[in-house]
């Protein structure tokens, strides 16, 4: 009994929340399980470059007992606020599937920015957004969360889910970074640019019709065929009177016309609104999602515009015009199909081993010609392409080292020739000899 005693003073207050029951010859100490703690909001700004905007994370009941957390990023309507998040059904669901929930609002001020890829937005009294929400976003909220907090690093344990001008930018984000992503909700979603007229819209694109790159290098149903992979649900109410259901079955008729699966559900009788049943669909298909890891869905393609350069996947793709469109298709470590309207560089993901041999060639895609065939060593695993304005073919086979390989004729080279000073090892960069 001594030594028990002893055991009870050290322990001192530590007791607190133990059962002492005795018995018969012995002292039993029964520890009685305490209650998980509440699920809570907190608020925070985010600065990345000058713009900071408040940013709310629902830490879910148990905190951090789950750890490490998927992540769901929500994307309130315009003139919403933070708010509408904060809702007992949704709380319920975060606790109840251990997600941790990070709310944003794509306004600066009251300035929308339909969660763009633009910055300066113009706006009675003044411009805001100095660096788009896509870069406060991916270069400042993203980094922040999962520094501060005991979530999933992957993009198997991310997801976005927006609401109305939230929905657009849920699908645009994903759309713009597919890899970094297992799922992307709208509700309600403006997922057509070109079929909706507001303030806050020709706030950040214009006119209609004044300029359809801007518009169409952020418009999710432009960019529907980069979404392959993700787990998308689209969600409409049927008797909305702010944003036509239309968008959303546009949406829908495109993801079907190019084989992605997906869900679609119009809810009759539904408004503007965001609705229990939603929520409950919404974490019936996440939560199976999270519990694996994002593969890369080969052959995957992608399009992008009015921006300089993207990574997607590993691939880097680099261009010195913005105002222009490229696009990679039926990407696999053999080859891809590139249109584009501006010299393009690719630079290819960690494909091959490093410093192995890999024969290159490139076809006009248009009439099947050959145009360029060449052995070149993969530095650092990857290979790097300087590729013309047009439509080409690019295949890529792995090859035994050739000791006695040479470099061939720039005859052989048709239309193409190679740049001066263009190092061979390394990179293969051509440009269209004249006719």
């Amino acid at each position: 009994m001594g030594t028990a005693r002893k055991g009870i003073r050290r322990i001192g207050w530590w007791i607190l929340g133990m059962a002492i029951g005795l018995a018969p010859g012995r002292l039993e100490i029964v520890a009685w399980a305490s209650p998980p703690a509440a699920g809570s909001w907190e608020s925070w700004t985010v600065s990345w470059r000058g713009e900071a905007q408040e940013v709310r994370i629902y830490r879910p009941a148990g905190f951090p007992a789950h750890a490490p957390y998927p992540v769901i990023y929500l994307l309130s309507g315009w003139a919403m606020g933070l708010g509408m998040w904060e809702r007992t059904d949704l709380e319920q669901a975060a606790d109840a599937a251990h997600v941790m929930l990070v709310a944003l609002q794509g306004e600066d001020d009251g300035v929308p920015s339909y969660y763009s890829i633009y910055a300066g937005l113009p706006w009675p009294g003044g411009s805001a957004w100095q660096v788009s929400f896509y870069d406060w976003f991916f270069q400042g909220v993203l980094p922040w969360v999962e520094r501060r907090y005991p979530v999933r690093r992957d993009p198997g344990g991310r997801a976005l889910v927006g609401f109305s001008m939230g929905g657009k930018g849920a699908f645009s984000l994903a759309a713009h970074r597919p890899d970094q992503f297992a799922a992307a909700v709208s509700i309600a979603g403006v997922l057509d640019l070109t079929r909706h007229d507001s303030t806050a819209l020709r706030a950040v694109y214009g006119p209609p019709g004044a300029d359809p790159l801007r518009v169409g290098a952020d418009n999710p149903i432009e960019l529907a065929g980069n979404l392959k992979g993700l787990t998308l649900l689209i969600f409409h109410g049927g008797a909305d009177p702010e944003v036509h259901p239309a968008h959303s079955r546009r949406m829908h008729e495109a993801l079907e016309a190019l084989a992605y699966p997906h869900h679609w559900e119009e809810i009759p009788g539904l408004g503007h609104e965001v609705s229990s049943l939603e929520i409950a669909r919404i974490f019936e298909y996440l939560v199976p999602i999270f519990r694996g890891a994002r593969s890369i869905p080969y052959p995957w393609s992608y399009r992008f515009a009015m921006a300089r350069s993207r990574t997607v996947y590993g691939m880097t793709m680099a261009r010195t015009r913005a105002d222009a469109w490229s696009e990679v298709r039926e990407v696999t470590p053999q080859g891809f199909v590139v249109r584009t309207e501006d010299t393009l560089t690719v630079i290819t993901p960690v494909w091959y081993p490093v410093g192995s041999r890999v024969r290159v060639e490139v076809f006009d895609e248009q009439t099947g010609a050959q145009l360029v065939r060449r052995e070149v060593r993969a530095i650092g695993g990857r290979l790097r392409l300087d590729l013309p304005a047009g439509h080409w073919r690019v295949a890529f086979q792995l090859i035994r080292p050739r000791p006695d390989l040479r470099p061939a004729s720039p005859n052989l080279l048709g239309r193409m020739s190679r740049k001066p000073l263009c190092p061979w090892e390394d990179l293969i960069c051509y440009s269209v000899r004249e006719p």
